[in-house]
C-alpha cells in the first residue's frame, strides 16, 4: 500500500524560526569536511599511500593502457572562472607562497592538510620525494607527478590565448609516462581576474575524465582562490 502523502520535511528552530533544507546540506557538508580531514590527518603521508596501493598499481596499468592507445594525442578538459575582489598579482603573491611551502619537507605536510585536503575531497596524499599529488583522475586513484613545463609542446601552446599569464605543467606517472599537460591561464579584469583552468588528457580516455575533471578544478580553484583572498588581507592587515 503506497502512503497518502508524499513525503516532505520541515525544520524550525525552538522559536519557531524555519531552517530551510539547504542550510542542513550545508551542516552536512561542514560535518563530511571535518570527519574526512580527521581521518587524512590520522593517515597523513605513508600510512595513506600504503593503504591505497593496490589501488594505484591498478590505476598505473589502467593509465598506461589508455596513454599507448592515444598514440600522442590528446584533448582538453576546461572549464573558466571569473574571480571578483582578487587581482593576478595577489592571487600569485600567494600561489608562489604556497608552492615553495608545499615543496619544503619540513612543513608540507601540514601545508597538504591545511590547503589541498580542503581544496577537494579526493586529494589522498602527496607522492614521497616529488611534487605532485594522489587524486582522482577518471574513476581511477592516480598518483601523479607534477613538475612545471616552462615550454610545452606546440599542439598544447595552441590552446592558449596570448592575453592571459600560463601557468604550463606536466603531470606524469612514476614511469615517465605522460598522463597530462596542464595549461592554467589567468589574467585581471575590471573586477578582479579571470581563469581558464585547463588539462589536456590521452584522446583516448573515456570522456568520464574530461567531464569530471572540469568539475575537479572547478571545486579545486573556488578553495584555492578563497585561501589566496584571505593570505592577502593577512598580509595587508600586517603591514
Amino acid at each position: 500500500m503506497s502512503p497518502p502523502f508524499e513525503l516532505s520535511l520541515e525544520y524550525s528552530w525552538p522559536t519557531g524560526e524555519r531552517v530551510e533544507s539547504s542550510q542542513v546540506d550545508s551542516w552536512e557538508l561542514k560535518a563530511s569536511r571535518r570527519a574526512l580531514r580527521n581521518l587524512k590527518t590520522l593517515l597523513a603521508g605513508q600510512p595513506m599511500l600504503d593503504l591505497i596501493q593496490s589501488q594505484i598499481e591498478e590505476s598505473d596499468a589502467y593509465y598506461k593502457d589508455i596513454i599507448e592507445k592515444s598514440n600522442g594525442q590528446y584533448k582538453e578538459s576546461r572549464i573558466d572562472l571569473k574571480a571578483k575582489g582578487i587581482s593576478f598579482a595577489q592571487f600569485m603573491n600567494w600561489w608562489k607562497v604556497w608552492m615553495n611551502e608545499l615543496l619544503n619537507p619540513e612543513i608540507q605536510q601540514q601545508v597538504f592538510l591545511d590547503t589541498m585536503v580542503p581544496a577537494h575531497p579526493e586529494h589522498y596524499a602527496l607522492p614521497p620525494n616529488k611534487g605532485g599529488i594522489v587524486e582522482t583522475i577518471g574513476e581511477h586513484i592516480a598518483r601523479m607527478n607534477i613538475q612545471p613545463c616552462m615550454n610545452p609542446p606546440d599542439f598544447v601552446k595552441a590552446y592558449g590565448d596570448p592575453t592571459y599569464h600560463h601557468l604550463p605543467a606536466i603531470g606524469t606517472l612514476e614511469d615517465g609516462s605522460i598522463l597530462t599537460y596542464i595549461l592554467q591561464e589567468i589574467k585581471d579584469s575590471d573586477e578582479g581576474c579571470d581563469f581558464r583552468l585547463r588539462l589536456l588528457f590521452p584522446a583516448a580516455a573515456p570522456q568520464v575524465f574530461f567531464d569530471e575533471h572540469a568539475e575537479h578544478l572547478a571545486i579545486e580553484f573556488r578553495s584555492f582562490i578563497n585561501t589566496a583572498y584571505e593570505w592577502n588581507k593577512k598580509q595587508t592587515n600586517a603591514e
